[in-house]
């Protein structure tokens, strides 16, 4: 029986190839697309996840009030792992991270960058399911100078020897390898090139100071601990015993938060995370697109088997006085569908083998489609199966079983085997609405991320080199400064101990009022040297920069900018005071104010700033004009010439400062794809549909013509109810898109406003696309010669 309804299937399908590669193309392309979305969404969903113990470990964080701020930070003191492990009976282990950065690691005469290094316990195996290589992960990290590599750096420094036993130098210490691990997967919140002891740094190793931040600290509860209560314990016991005591006095309060790790990527709003991270909002909206995708994909199904209701409705006819039961014809035509949705399935199992790995090269995603194979995703597969195959195949089944034999064979049929056509235009309604309002979305995320590439920050950032020096660097600074400007091309140099596009370090000090009172305050701030201020271009408001002209500038003067006078509400800020420790006699003034500048990106609101001025910094900042390969060609023969054994490592500013938005890129090209796709799958639908209606309205456009009608007229009068289509979708769709759109820009401090042009703009899209794919076929039946229609009338 199945194999006979198989057959039968195969024979219609050959009848009417055209037919059939419309709907397995829109099939394919929407389902490719789904899966695709399913893939990404399957690697956000599976942040730390590989953890063997990932539902008992969370990483305690800090939010932090004071009088006039409050902000949330990642990190946490020094001793706090240490004394919880040692206090709290509900925690198994402990382990901390202490972000080293970019660290220049030799051997013998060759250096080599990481780029992430951090500082750990050695409890960190215990804690965390890292894939160890070589060595004993119990004990690698256990001696002080011990440090472990990922697989891709030991194999860069060591090329294929084997690493264990090896020192390599840094700047400040010495180090034994002792390990190689797997490199972290790139679904893990925090990916560390290499880990040494966290004891190699004994000072801050044994750390008692309850006063500072930037650590991570991670916490292995036991199997029966209750997270909220051991966050009871910490902010109950904790705070009042070792933090409270400092920070009280400032009317600082401190809290600690219990985040799991699977739920960092997802659902963190910390600052300082270690690296950037998703949104559980993105998952809910391409979720939404993947769905859209399969419902498009599965509306022009629908449509194009009901449309064609009338070329069928004979066999059923007949099918049906021959004594075929409507069960029988019901499964007929569901297996037909199911016979195109698993010729669709495989097809677009073939187009992510391509697609995927040229996605990942270009932008920088890490989809694997092994991940098809995950339980989860063949759920997911198998219900994009049904849906294609069963769900959308039974209204056709149903409308077309429905048929009247005796109306069937006569003709009688008339009124029915145009499918229903109000349903039909309210499902290619539906096509049209959701398309426009993907649309929408992708022009909108596309304004803001042009509007956040180009717009004013207050500072110069192009052509700007950021370099980083270490320490033999430093002491030859002004050495190197004097080379670098001997070149026209290389006009201005200046060093700092931070730049734009990082986050400021905070520290506790005494700040005189607009009354003339000394009062407590958190202040962010950095040191930068005379000409930082001429490199980016910053400009002084009120008062003046710091100058060699003024001997006393680098023990007593400071910066502020406009954001600090508004937070300290000064009247004049010139010449208000600052006093970094409670104890010191050193009062440090204030002698000129910049102008606001964005410190860091358009998500954060622009932040008070205190400069100091300091002249032996770790970063160097070099200002290029005109050719911008010959003034790096200049940047690295001087470095080369200074530094022949220290390879120099830099990056553009305006590059750094672009990562700030890199997942938010990422989302906006995978948002036009899908747009697109659905486009598309839309347009093949319509296709369809226009082809089938220009085929039957032939007589009618035939006479019409012999009556005068141009040619004009004609295709006006088959383009007309499809506009009217687009217009109708696109109410909702524009009254929904700007409501989520509107919520996503207030993601950002400083955002775009949503102009009507861009309504305009998307409906002219989408009505020309509707009129170049339906004016084709009406323009192919208008032009025919009324005679070849009519000569059997």
């Amino acid at each position: 029986m199945f194999k006979n309804y198989f057959l039968v299937a195969i024979r219609h399908l050959k009848r009417q190839p055209g037919y059939a590669a419309l709907n397995i193309l829109g099939l394919t392309i929407g389902i490719a697309s789904a899966l695709l979305i399913i893939l990404y969404l399957n690697h956000e969903l599976s942040f730390d996840r590989f953890h063997s113990n990932a539902d008992r470990v969370y990483r305690i964080s800090s939010d932090i009030a004071e009088p006039d701020d409050a902000f949330k930070w990642a990190t946490t003191q020094a001793p706090l792992g240490r004394t919880v492990k040692t206090e709290f009976q509900e925690i198994d282990q402990f382990t901390r991270f202490s972000g080293a950065g970019s660290v220049r690691l030799r051997l013998e005469e060759e250096s080599y960058f990481t780029e992430d290094m951090y500082l750990v316990d050695s409890t960190v195996f215990n804690v965390f399911s890292f894939n160890f290589i070589q060595g004993n992960k119990e004990t690698a990290l256990d001696a002080p100078n011990s440090i472990v590599l990922n697989k891709s750096l030991a194999d860069r420094i060591f090329k294929g020897q084997n690493p264990i036993g090896q020192i390599l130098e840094s700047d400040r210490f010495s180090y034994e390898v002792t390990g190689v691990y797997e490199d972290m997967p790139s679904n893990s919140h925090i990916v560390a090139d290499a880990m040494a002891s966290f004891s190699t740094n004994q000072n801050f190793y044994n750390s008692q100071s309850w006063g500072s931040f930037g650590l991570y600290t991670y916490i292995l509860l036991n199997e029966n601990a209750d997270p909220q209560y051991v966050q009871e314990r910490l902010n109950n016991e904790i705070i009042p015993q070792h933090v409270a005591t400092i920070f009280d006095r400032f009317n600082i309060k401190i809290k600690y938060e219990l985040i799991r790790i699977t739920d960092i990527h997802l659902y963190s709003d910390f600052d300082g995370e270690p690296t950037a991270l998703g949104n559980i909002d993105y998952i809910y909206i391409f979720l939404a697109v993947a769905i859209f995708l399969v419902i498009i994909a599965c509306i022009n199904y629908m449509n194009l088997s009901t449309a064609r209701s009338m070329r069928r409705s004979l066999e059923v006819g007949i099918r049906k006085v021959m004594g075929a039961a409507r069960t029988s014809l019901i499964r007929q035509f569901i297996i037909e569908s199911i016979l195109l949705a698993t010729a669709s399935l495989i097809l677009s199992l073939l187009v992510l083998l391509v697609a995927v790995p040229i996605l990942n090269n270009n932008l920088g995603t890490d989809l694997q489609l092994i991940n098809l194979l995950s339980i989860e995703v063949l759920f997911v597969v198998l219900g994009i199966f049904l849906i294609t195959g069963v769900i959308s195949g039974s209204y056709p089944a149903f409308y077309l079983s429905a048929f009247s034999p005796i109306k069937a064979i006569k003709g009688g049929n008339s009124g029915k085997r145009t499918g229903n056509v109000w349903l039909r235009r309210i499902l290619v309604g539906l096509q049209f609405c959701i398309s426009t309002f993907m649309l929408l979305g992708t022009l909108i995320i596309y304004q803001q991320m042009n509007y956040v590439q180009t717009a004013d920050m207050g500072f110069d950032k192009d052509q700007v080199v950021r370099v980083s020096l270490n320490q033999q660097v430093r002491e030859r600074w002004q050495t190197l400064r004097t080379a670098l400007l001997q070149s026209p091309l290389i006009t201005k140099v200046s060093s700092s101990t931070n730049t734009p596009g990082n986050g400021v370090g905070k520290n506790v000090m005494e700040v005189e009022t607009n009354t003339g009172v000394m009062d407590t305050y958190g202040v962010d701030g950095y040191g930068i040297d005379y000409n930082y201020v001429d490199v980016l271009d910053l400009e002084i408001v009120e008062g003046r920069n710091f100058s060699r002209q003024f001997v006393t500038d680098t023990a007593t003067a400071v910066m502020v900018n406009e954001a600090m006078v508004e937070r300290m509400g000064w009247e004049d800020p010139i010449g208000k005071k600052f006093r970094f420790d409670q104890d010191s006699t050193v009062f440090h003034k204030v002698i000129g104010v910049v102008k606001n500048f964005h410190q860091q990106s358009l998500y954060n609101p622009i932040q008070a700033l205190l400069f100091i001025p300091n002249l032996e910094n770790p970063i160097a900042l070099i200002k290029v004009e005109g050719d911008f390969e010959q003034g790096m060609d200049h940047i690295e023969t001087s470095w080369a010439s200074l530094f022949p054994n220290i390879p120099i490592e830099y990056e553009l500013l305006d590059q750094n400062f672009l990562e700030e938005y890199q997942e938010d890129q990422l989302r906006g090209k995978f948002f036009l794809g899908f747009a697109l796709m659905m486009i598309i799958i839309s347009g093949l639908g319509l296709l369809g549909l226009a082809s089938f209606t220009a085929e039957q309205r032939s007589k009618e456009l035939s006479i019409r013509k012999v009556l005068g009608a141009n040619v004009k007229g004609l295709i006006l009068l088959l383009v007309k109810d499809y506009i009217w289509l687009v217009a109708i979708g696109a109410v909702p769709a524009f009254l929904v898109g700007y409501h989520v759109m509107n919520n996503w820009l207030g993601d950002f401090q400083y955002h775009i406003e949503i102009q009507y042009v861009v309504f305009v703009l998307v409906l002219i899209i989408v009505s020309l696309f509707v009129v170049l794919t339906t004016g084709i076929q009406a323009f192919k039946a208008a032009s025919a010669n009324p005679s070849e229609n009519l000569k059997y009338e």
